[in-house]
């Protein structure tokens, strides 16, 4: 069925019920409330990606099937396990490019088993293996973000409250931006005017989000376990997704 967004409008009282009091976390690294790094650290050296001969043959057309081992969201990219024995290597990458989605920003989760085809890469002068148009089983588009974000985030009047406001701009090369939110909302006067948003609640319809400055957008807001206030879910104001196209 479909969500019904609920934009609230300015000068009306919605009261809508509001959680004040959530835990802010301390420590963590660096700049976040803890000690930083210890010195004399040094990173992890990075394996190599797995690979296979430069002549290998991949069947555009073959669709394989795999279990999603790891994914990182916030850097768009995991691996996947897959079943089949004549795929030379263990594990798939994955970039969120491959992944056929209908969520604003495409992401895969740990245990999730898939459908995908395969494509030759070459990183860093390595013949490897990507997996492409990556799906649920049975070729549907996937779709998580919606129900991942109602168990995880804390919202400000909840997962579908919208509300109205302007984007002053958006970096895709930095990765964030900030909207000026209408005034006149019953919030919280904790709640900031102005907000923050980023990369991954910019809802390009599964695309690469552009550069873009002054635009009237709508929104949800939530709260992070730091106690910060965020965009989530921006769209052009009625809901279309913020596309090169729009």
């Amino acid at each position: 069925a479909m969500v019904v967004w609920q934009v609230q409008k300015p000068w009306l009282k919605q009261n809508q019920p509001y959680r004040a009091n959530f835990p802010i976390l301390t420590g963590g690294y660096g700049g976040y409330g803890g000690k930083g790094l210890a010195k004399g650290w040094t990173p992890p050296v990075r394996k190599p990606p797995p690979t296979v001969p430069a002549d290998y043959q991949v069947d555009v057309n073959a669709r394989y099937f795999g279990t999603v081992i790891f994914y990182h969201k916030y850097r768009g990219y995991g691996f996947i396990e897959p079943m089949e024995t004549e795929i030379p290597t263990e594990k798939v990458f994955v970039h969120w490019k491959q992944i056929s989605s209908d969520d604003r920003f495409p992401i895969l989760v740990k245990g999730l088993e898939v459908e995908f085809s395969l494509m030759t890469w070459n990183q860093r002068g390595l013949n490897t293996l990507r997996a492409n148009n990556v799906t649920l089983v049975g070729g549907l588009n996937i779709a998580l973000q919606d129900e991942l974000d109602a168990n995880e985030k804390m919202f400000v009047g909840g997962q579908h409250l919208r509300y109205t406001g302007t984007l002053k701009f958006y970096s895709p090369r930095h990765g964030f931006g900030y909207v000026l939110m209408d005034q006149g909302y019953d919030v919280d006067a904790s709640v900031p005017s102005e907000l923050r948003v980023d990369h991954e609640e910019v809802n390009a319809a599964g695309q690469q989000p552009v550069h873009m400055r002054n635009i009237a957008v709508e929104f949800g807001i939530y709260r992070n376990d730091r106690g910060q206030f965020k965009v989530y879910n921006m769209t052009l104001q009625g809901g279309h997704p913020l596309t090169q196209d729009a």
